[in-house]
């Protein structure tokens, strides 16, 4: 896994090399090298060099440029940092008569090398360089950010004016800004370059291909259906059905691992179920008008040896009963659980109940359904994804999986990124398809953060290359759901 760090931890890094005995200029000079090591440099350039050290890079790689027989031009905006101010008199003392203020850009070149703002930048550029950002975005030169977009914000994400980035270059680790909230859109290419800074803090992991794989060991020929556990889903009411169909669609549970699987439904439509399961063993439960209500008994004998249970999925707007149903089970079932959908709203009226749970849960929101959660705005936590689902996963001791464009996943004390999502999961029923996952990979005894971030990383990438054949408009829910057992060979 690779490290992503907020802003904060990697200014400490950068710190601690310093202190440990490599010189902050000597690091930007790595960074310039490196940035000028990642390409073949063709056609006209420019160089836009802010206040501070991003600034400093700008500058260092002018210097190194210049060495090597490129001529950029170099623009400045306001004073230079005292690192910066050391590469510009290295420009002065060659004779370098390419360095201009910002005001004599005219934005026509074919590379423009963005070091306006270093990490560290939040909130909103003042005039000046917001209408230098505006204006290398209009430019039709290619756009080469140094560390990150400058006008990004690095822990969020979030912009008010932004480069919008080519490619960008990213200094020895991944900022978590570069893959929240609208960094994706606004970071192009991603590169991380190694420039010698070390790793001083425990930062959250990004979820690759082998870190999945390592979850699916071969199987033993002397197995049965119970060697590899007992699921069930359970939501569904009359508008709903489909989000439970999708959970168990082909079946998710079952084709991404698991051993045997029972779906849960009101008793009004069990019949409407059936028609559309053969794998799956199907229980009607208790109902009124086709919406659950809580029967301690009926839900007790449909519960009977399960290890894993997936429920909320298109369960419907009868908090108050579905609460009961959660409280009862999540209190008195030592197994593990997934929350999801209109589990979710329903777990919202009384949330408290999770600090007496003996279940082990996990809880799958998007970022409303985590404000109704924790009480804070949808932009507080679009501001602060990884911190607020990190405190709340920690307070109420569960697992979150926190939706986005890259998900979030804690248990209050590990934090993991999975960042290859993409627009083609922005569809209803994407949720109850990677819930169907998440549940088959619980039931094979997986620890609920693994079958957490695992599900994801898997949903994505299915539905990533599900675009090859019908674009990211045309991928849905069910798709993925039939997919999801090719990559788990």
């Amino acid at each position: 896994m690779k490290k992503v760090l907020t802003t904060t931890q990697m200014a400490y890094c950068d710190s601690r090399t310093i202190e440990g005995g490599i010189p902050s200029r000597e690091l930007m000079r790595r960074v310039a090298q490196a940035v000028y090591d990642s390409r073949v440099w063709q056609g006209s350039v420019a160089i836009i060099c802010g206040k501070g050290n991003n600034g400093g890079d700008g500058l260092a790689l002018a210097c190194i440029m210049a060495d090597n027989g490129i001529f950029p031009k170099v623009y400045l905006l306001g004073d230079m940092s005292k690192d910066g101010r050391y590469y510009y008199d290295i420009l002065q003392s060659k004779g370098y008569e390419r360095i201009y203020p910002i005001c004599e850009c005219d934005y026509n070149f074919d590379i423009i090398v963005d070091c306006i703002f270093g990490t560290g930048f939040k909130g909103q550029p003042r005039q000046q360089y917001a209408e230098v950002i505006d204006k290398i975005n209009a430019s039709r030169a290619y756009k080469i950010s140094v560390d990150i977009p400058s006008g990004l914000d690095g822990d969020s994400g979030r912009y008010v004016t932004c480069v919008k980035a080519d490619e960008t270059i990213t200094v020895q680790f991944a900022k978590s800004g570069l893959y929240l909230n609208d960094g994706k859109d606004m970071t192009g290419k991603l590169s991380i370059i190694d420039v010698g800074i070390g790793l001083h803090v425990d930062g959250a992991d990004i979820v690759e291909e082998q870190d999945v794989a390592a979850l699916f060991p071969k199987r033993k020929h002397n197995t049965h259906k119970g060697t590899f556990g007992k699921s069930a889903i359970m939501g569904g009411c009359g508008n709903y059905l489909g989000a439970v169909r999708l959970a168990n669609m082909g079946l998710c549970a079952l084709r991404s691992g698991g051993g045997l699987n029972v779906i849960i439904v009101p008793q009004s439509h069990v019949d409407s179920i059936l028609c559309s399961v053969m794998e799956s063993t199907v229980i009607g439960i208790a109902d009124d008008g086709g919406y659950f209500v809580f029967d301690k008994q009926e839900i007790d004998n449909a519960l009977k040896g399960v290890d894993s249970l997936a429920i909320g999925m298109g369960m419907g707007n009868r908090y108050s009963q579905n609460a009961k149903i959660i409280e009862h089970i999540i209190k008195n079932y030592p197994i593990d659980v997934i929350i999801d959908a209109d589990g979710l709203n329903s777990l919202a009226t009384n949330v408290e109940m999770l600090k007496c749970a003996k279940a082990q849960i996990i809880l799958t929101p998007h970022v409303k359904e985590m404000s109704r959660l924790c009480g804070k705005s949808v932009e507080e936590i679009l501001d602060d994804p990884i911190g607020i689902a990190k405190s709340f996963a920690k307070e109420y001791k569960v697992t979150v999986l926190l939706k986005g464009a890259s998900s979030v996943i804690t248990d209050g004390r590990q934090v993991y990124m999975v960042v290859n999502g993409g627009a083609e999961l922005s569809k209803g029923g994407s949720g109850d398809t990677l819930s169907g996952v998440m549940l088959g990979m619980l039931s094979q005894a997986i620890a609920p953060i693994e079958s957490a971030y695992s599900s994801a990383y898997l949903t994505a990438k299915v539905a990533k290359d599900l675009t090859e054949e019908f674009s990211e408009y045309g991928v849905l829910p069910s798709d993925v759901a039939r997919e999801i057992c090719r990559i788990t060979k």
